[in-house]
Parts: C-alpha cells; structure tokens; sequence
C-alpha cells in the first residue's frame, strides 16, 4: 500500500471524515500547529497541512487500517466506548473501602438447561472480604442440582484458612493459604501496564487475544480502584479485532452500548450503559448464532460496601 493508497482509505474509512471524540484534542492541536491552520476550522483531511496531516495519520491510521497484513487494535467506534468509560471510572470519587470491610455484588445469570427453551436465571449476591481475610459468603437463588444456596468462603489469616467438610461446612483443620483480596489496589494504573497484566492472567504466560479479551471481563467483575478500572477499559482498546455494537440489550432488558470481540467460537460481548458508560455485564454469543441469544450472561444490578457479610444495607 503506497502513501497515496493509505490516505484514501483512512479517508474512506472516516464518514464523515472526522476522528473519533477520544482523538479529537490531540488532532485538533496537530492541525493548529500547521502553517496552513491561519484560524480553527472544521476538520477535514482535505484542508490539513503537508506537515500535520502525516501527524494525523499516524495518530489514526492505527486504529482503523490493517497494516501490512497485521490486525489493527480495537476499531475506532471500540476505542471511544472504552476510553469513555475509562473517562467515567477515573471520574468515580466512591470512598476506598476499609479492609474490614466486604464488598456486597448482586448479580443475575442466565445460563443454558439441556432440554429447555428458557435459559434458567440465578440470582446471586456475593460479600467478599476487602483485604481477604475474613470470611466471606455466597448466597445463590436457585442453585444447580447438589449445590448450595449459602456458602462461606473461609478467610486466610496468618497464611491458614478452614478446610471445608464434605457437606461444605467449615472444620477446624487448616490449610496454607494466601489471602484474596476482593479489592486489587495492586492492579496496574496504566493502560500498557494493565494489557501485559492481562496477558498473563490465563496461564503465567502470554494469552491469545481472545483470552485476553475474556481475562476484561474477569477483572471488571472484581472490585478496582478508580485508576485501574480506568487502566483495563483503555488497555481493552489496544486489544486486536475489539468491534464497538454500539445498541444492545442485556440479559435483563437494560439498552446499552457494547464492544465486542470474535473469537473461535463464541462473540464476546462487553456491555455499558450508555450515558454514563458504567458497566453493565458480559455475555457469551455463539458464533454460529450471533443473532440469537447469548449461551450464558451476567448482568451486574449493584455494587456497594457494607461492614459485615449477609448485611444488604
């Protein structure tokens, strides 16, 4: 592809030929430092100078053109969702949680049955323990057969934690542990720092893209400091093949905006709200019938902390 060949697509590709709000700033500052930019015009790649319009491509051409057979990061549409809710999470002033304490998450799951039509519905809500070290508890609606409605995840204290019995109790023999914290203040802050973090999520080792995608949505069901929560939506847009579904339905009816991510045999979907870009859930699409419903979703209803478990408010 000759210069003149790039220029063509990533204007074709840009309708009308805009970048997307999260570039804009810096776009905007290229074009003002051009010789030709005599007074702030509307931008187009038409009336850019020599010197900023090579700027501009290079700050552009990234995220929407394939280059030298190598996939591009998140399309431009996924970036701007991403960054925007990284804009939104960086913004969020909630208290840090003390260690004490438990962060409450109510979640309902929609999940596949082998000879049913209707997907089966779970609602759950989980206190996890802040610092890890205290024990915490799960409650599940409608539980799978053999399973448990209530069960208490035993805190590690001193690097021990109660070993459960055969019936799921707790008994007084321990076992080595390491705490798990439900608040990670250890996650990375920046967006290149959380993508290798990411990576290494799966195995010790580097991931595929679509399980880095997936690893996305197992971190943003955790509970993040602001910074990181911002970190892993912008690290989400440096992931290859990420599409923006900018109008979706969550299992629960809510309308939203998604990124999505196409893997082997599931599509992978990311959904927010739209206004505010909070995160609203995840669901698993197979390939093969992407129109139809997802095979198993999550929906987040709340997120809050309270001081004890089994306390709802």
């Amino acid at each position: 592809m000759n210069d003149q060949q790039m220029i063509d697509k990533v204007k074709a590709l840009l309708d009308p030929a805009e970048p997307p709000p999260h570039l804009r700033g810096r776009v905007d500052r290229m074009i003002a430092g051009s010789a030709r930019s005599a007074r702030r015009r509307p931008w187009r790649l038409a009336t850019v100078g020599a010197a900023a319009t090579i700027g501009v491509l290079s700050l552009l051409i990234g995220s929407v053109v394939s280059i030298n057979g190598e996939p591009p990061a998140a399309s431009a549409q996924a970036a701007e969702i991403l960054h925007r809710a990284g804009d939104a999470a960086r913004a969020d002033r909630t208290p840090i949680p003390r260690a004490d304490q438990f962060i409450l998450t109510t979640t309902k799951g929609f999940a596949p049955v082998v000879g049913q039509d209707d997907l089966a519905t779970t609602l759950t809500r989980s206190w996890m323990s802040v610092d890890g070290t205290r024990d915490s508890l799960i409650r599940v609606s409608d539980p799978p057969a053999g399973g448990r409605q209530s069960t208490v995840i035993p805190g590690c204290r001193d690097g021990r934690a109660a070993e459960w019995g055969p019936n799921g109790s707790l008994l007084k023999s321990t076992r080595p542990c390491t705490p798990t914290p439900a608040y990670l203040n250890n996650a990375p802050t920046d967006a290149t720092s959380m993508l290798n973090y990411l990576r290494r999520m799966s195995s010790g080792t580097a991931s595929s893209d679509e399980e880095t995608f997936a690893n996305v949505g197992e971190l943003i069901r955790g509970y993040l400091p602001a910074q990181s929560r911002a970190a892993l939506y912008e690290a989400a847009a440096k992931i290859p093949g990420v599409v923006a579904s900018p109008t979706m339905t969550d299992a629960a009816g809510r309308s939203g905006t998604a990124v999505s991510l196409v893997g082997d045999v599931d599509r992978y979907d990311l959904i927010f709200e739209p206004q505010t870009y909070r995160f609203l859930g995840w669901q698993v699409v197979p390939k093969a019938e992407s129109a139809g419903r997802p095979v198993r979703s999550q929906v987040i209803l709340s997120v809050t902390i309270v001081d004890r478990a089994g306390q709802t408010s």
